[in-house]
């Protein structure tokens, strides 16, 4: 079963503000396994998505 980053696009991060290809440390760490939901990239996309939604609501 294969599990990973759906961000993970041809070795390129999509949640990278940069579009960052990832390490090969990065990639087996957090791109190509569960441990996804740690990775810090991700959770600051996940963040940055979140406040731009608080603001366009507060609007």
């Amino acid at each position: 079963m294969e599990c990973g980053c759906v961000y993970l696009t041809e070795s390129v991060c999509k949640a990278s503000v940069s579009s960052m290809v990832p390490s090969l440390f990065d990639y087996e760490a957090y791109c190509h396994s569960e441990g996804h939901y740690h990775c810090p990239v991700l959770l600051a996309h996940t963040l940055r998505d979140g406040y731009k939604e608080l603001l366009r609501a507060a609007v």
